[in-house]
């Protein structure tokens, strides 16, 4: 029976080699799940195919004036990945916020959607710079701006149910007029939060409602304003150097909910299908436009006393991103809104409010 040989040095250093590898690499990849490390290799140009190798010929070197010693020539190079280690990158510190709770984050998407928003831009159009206060925006109109004579409704608070998608919420509109004023106010609500505060303030003319400042303040978002300078014949704003020319019969982003009942309780023959009332509506972030309402006809709406026998309005939008507004006028009610929405874009939710009550008491 033969003895088995010695084993030598060289071979105990072989045999030792291979667990020592896996042993290496085990190391590797813990370290790579505790520290996050990305283990991708580095490389500036797309991946390529793979390099053959590239085979350097020998030249003669010429002597070079101020080169003390002749440079090495490589005989020959192999084009090969190299595995590089990188240090783990460290990853910045999260500045300590202050904890949003779900409520306010629903709050706040409804507030976006309210009357009045800024519509949203879409997102492949470059920014557009703003104008200078040297170029004030013109206002192409296409319809005639005409003014019609108003009946308007007495002192009236309506209670509504917002809804934005699945979030739900209450609004208040309250209508205020006096002898020669008026204060229109609409504040919305979610659990609690008041989520958007709109107020218009002005007077009346030949015209109906004027008028002479709209504010316009959002959760978590600083108040916004439109000035009526009804001397200066133009529509100013707080942020904003755009300028519009003030319109006979112009409204803001609130009071026209008021003004279109108005007039339409004036002029009946307005109430019909395909009977259109245009107005100058502006809002309080620069915004303004033509609003051109046109009759759908009756239109039935459910609400908590029963249906309502409304009369329907439309205001198509006049770009992907403008206004669409859909209102219905009760007549037995000042013609005053049970319903409304407003969309902004063909993909926005948009808001629905519909009425729950109406208290006539001052």
């Amino acid at each position: 029976m033969h003895e088995a040989a010695p084993e030598s040095g060289a071979d105990a250093r072989r045999r030792w080699k291979v667990p020592a590898a896996f042993a290496t690499l085990a190391v590797l990849l813990h370290a790579s799940a505790l520290s996050g490390l990305d283990w991708a290799w580095p490389q500036r140009d797309a991946p390529r195919s793979p390099t053959p190798a590239m085979q350097v010929r020998a030249l003669a070197q010429r002597p070079v004036s101020g080169v003390a010693e002749p440079l090495p020539v490589v005989a020959s190079v192999r084009s090969e990945p190299v595995a590089v280690a990188l240090p783990p990158v460290p990853r910045p510190a999260l500045a300590a916020a202050r904890p949003v709770a779900p409520v306010e984050v629903a709050a706040v998407r409804l507030a976006a959607a309210a009357p009045g928003a800024a519509p949203p831009l879409p997102a492949v159009s470059p920014p557009t710079p703003a104008p200078t206060p040297a170029e004030p925006v013109a206002t192409p109109t296409e319809e005639t701006i005409p003014t019609y004579r108003t009946q308007l409704p007495p002192a009236v608070t309506l209670r509504y149910d917002m809804q934005r998608g699945p979030l739900h919420g209450n609004g208040e509109l309250q209508w205020r007029p006096g002898a020669d004023r008026y204060e229109l106010k609409l504040e919305g609500r979610v659990a609690g939060l008041t989520v958007l505060t709109q107020v218009s303030q002005g007077g009346f003319d030949g015209a109906g409602i004027a008028p002479q400042r709209f504010t316009d303040r959002r959760i978590r978002r600083p108040l916004t304003a439109a000035n009526f300078q009804r001397e200066a014949g133009k529509i100013t704003f707080s942020g904003p150097q755009t300028e519009y020319p003030l319109h006979a019969g112009a409204q803001d982003r609130l009071s026209w909910m008021i003004e279109l009942g108005a007039v339409v309780a004036a002029e009946p023959a307005l109430g019909v299908a395909d009977a259109k009332i245009v107005m100058f509506v502006s809002g309080s972030h620069g915004d303004a436009g033509v609003w051109v309402f046109r009759c759908m006809g009756p239109d039935a709406v459910d609400s908590r006393s029963g249906s309502v026998a409304a009369i329907r309005f439309k205001r198509e939008p006049r770009g992907p991103y403008d206004t669409t507004v859909e209102v219905w006028l009760d007549p037995k009610r000042h013609h005053l809104p049970v319903r409304a929405t407003l969309r902004a874009g063909p993909n926005d939710d948009g808001i629905d409010l519909r009425l729950q009550d109406m208290d006539t008491s001052p």
